[in-house]
């Protein structure tokens, strides 16, 4: 599993949609949709920490694996 469909697991195992999630994370949908369909390693760092306090995991998960 890549570290994108990870982070989409973790989501929707929390939140009914992803949507939903990028409404209560304050962050753009859109860019939360480009990020699952590109690389989160692209992302910038704020958005990433962002998404993973909502999350409750640690940013450096997400960069372990690759």
């Amino acid at each position: 599993m890549n570290r994108e469909q990870k982070l989409r697991n973790l989501i929707l195992n929390q939140y009914k949609s992803l949507r939903q999630f990028a409404i209560e994370a304050e962050i753009p949908y859109s860019t939360l949709m480009t990020l699952l369909s590109r690389d989160i390693g692209g992302a910038s760092f704020d958005i990433v920490v962002k998404i993973c306090r909502k999350l409750a995991v640690e940013p450096l998960e997400f960069y372990a694996e690759n």
